[in-house]
């Protein structure tokens, strides 16, 4: 008898846990859904005819409907598991939900079959910036196309963290769904309460966002792309309302701009906020990974711009393309000036590397995140001195700050899961479509740190629409995995996730 109680316990945990994340997952798609109402009231103040925005409420109520049905469902849940393990729930699920139905406006809309419109809307949500679109002025109308980088902005900060800021007590812990949503080795809370922080973050990146549109009307761009373009940047997604990227639009003013805030974006949020509100510039001096990130950047710049110099029609044109596409690639924005895939070997063997590094922990950006690169470092250079020093003891600190043997692990454990996804994407791309090595290397690459162009037949003026069906699901996992830092979504598929 104590042997069938038991089984009975282990088939019920999964039900329980599934009926513990439904509720807060219902109420999610309940904000999707009107954020979806608002881009098409928003959307059709811009736009001269209706198009898009029935698609965009027709949605909406679609996805109103489920998320209410979803949390009617975890109400009636007897008791709410609020530990860790429904916290990881809840966030891998909301991003595969918000995939789905993200897409719906453009299955409706624009005639996207389910599976493009799944890649797109990932794309959008993860701020990959991948597209399937090759005409996208002609294919989207101005609701659909203010979606589209409306899902970059949301999805940038993260519409989980906004999520946890607007209903903190829906009985799935805060601080868990924080931590699994938010990027980059764990550390301190800006503010005692995870909600504060939130907030907090929100409201940064909210009036950055503000500025950025203000800025690019005043050197020329029109509201409708200002707003458009300041919402890819500040997500560090790259989806543009023209065909050519930001050189559709030739204005060097509106390049500045975007460089300096996608170069912003790729900056931890939280230290922005201590800065603001200690209200001391010296805390930018004092980040460690801050002087890396930007030193990182400056040096890259000098590099590419030096190789591209004889090509281009003098030093400064060099410096213009080159500050723009290292911007774009190390915060992994993914928006273009110039096809670097033109661009000598030098040039496209160090933008490659960017791809790895990425931008700061607590950035929108993607990639492994300049912190991780610097505990790297500093663990093999101990291990170095080691050689001939078997009895030093060498702890890792940044900053004042000392990293345990556990943190380091994890690490090292990060690394090893982004090269062995960005390996198995690789082969399983080019297992299901005949594409050539570069191709299959770079797209895999390019969904994983989020990037979206990359080499081959994905460059920066290419796009994913020639893909299989079954390659774009395969890439969107990818774009999953690099958003959540793999851990997240790997972790449901352990057999011991959904026991006691």
């Amino acid at each position: 008898m104590a042997s069938r109680a038991s089984k009975r316990r282990v088939t019920q945990q999964p039900v329980k846990l599934l009926a513990g994340a439904a509720r807060p997952v219902g109420s999610l798609l309940m904000v999707l859904a009107a954020f979806m109402v608002g881009t098409a009231i928003l959307g059709r103040l811009f736009a001269d005819s209706w198009v898009g925005v029935p698609a965009l409420l027709f949605s909406a109520l679609i996805t109103a409907g489920c998320g209410v049905a979803l949390h009617w469902a975890g109400k009636r849940a007897a008791q709410v598991d609020t530990s860790r393990r429904t916290g990881l729930l809840v966030v891998a699920l909301a991003w595969v939900a918000m995939g789905f139905f993200g897409g719906l406006p453009f299955v409706i809309g624009a005639d996207f079959p389910l599976h493009d419109a799944i890649f797109e809307a990932t794309s959008g949500f993860t701020t990959t910036g991948a597209t399937i679109l090759g005409e996208v002025e002609l294919r989207l109308s101005q609701p659909l196309h203010l979606w589209r980088v409306l899902t970059h902005w949301l999805g940038g900060l993260g519409l989980v963290v906004l999520f946890v800021a607007i209903f903190p007590a829906l009985g799935v812990g805060g601080k868990h769904m924080y931590h699994s949503e938010a990027p980059g080795p764990r550390g301190k809370g800006l503010v005692p309460r995870i909600r504060d922080t939130s907030k907090a973050l929100w409201r940064i990146y909210l009036f950055i966002t503000l500025a950025e549109i203000l800025l690019l009307v005043v050197v020329g761009m029109g509201p409708f792309d200002a707003i458009a373009h300041a919402f890819s940047t500040m997500g560090t997604g790259g989806f543009s309302t023209e065909n050519a990227s930001i050189a559709g639009f030739d204005n060097v003013g509106a390049e500045v701009v975007i460089t300096a805030f996608m170069v912003l974006a790729g900056v931890n949020f939280g230290l922005i906020f201590e800065a603001t509100r200690k209200r001391s510039w010296r805390i930018f001096l004092r980040s460690t990974e801050l002087k890396v990130y930007l030193g990182f950047y400056v040096l890259v710049v000098v590099i590419v711009a030096l190789n591209i110099w004889p090509i281009k029609e003098g030093l400064l044109e060099a410096l213009r393309y080159a500050s723009f596409q290292v911007a774009a690639v190390v915060s992994t924005t993914g928006f273009a000036t110039d096809d670097f895939e033109l661009y000598p070997t030098l040039s496209r063997t160090v933008l490659i590397l960017c791809y790895f590094v990425g931008g700061s922990a607590g950035s929108t950006a993607g990639g492994m995140k300049v912190i991780r690169i610097i505990i790297i470092v500093k663990v093999l250079m101990a291990e170095l001195r080691r050689t001939h020093r078997p009895k030093l003891i060498a702890p890792v600190s940044i900053d004042g700050r000392s990293y345990a043997p556990s943190a380091i692990m994890e690490v090292f454990a990060f690394v090893t899961v982004y090269l062995l996804t960005f390996a198995l994407g690789a082969v399983l791309v080019a297992a299901l479509d005949p594409v050539d090595l570069t191709t299959a290397l770079m797209a895999s690459l390019a969904c994983v740190a989020n990037v979206g162009p990359g080499l081959g037949l994905v460059g920066p003026v290419d796009n994913y629409g020639f893909f299989s069906p079954a390659s774009k699901l395969v890439l969107s996992g990818l774009m999953l995995l690099g958003r959540l830092e793999f851990f997240t979504l790997l972790a449901l598929l352990n057999p011991r996730f959904w026991k006691r």
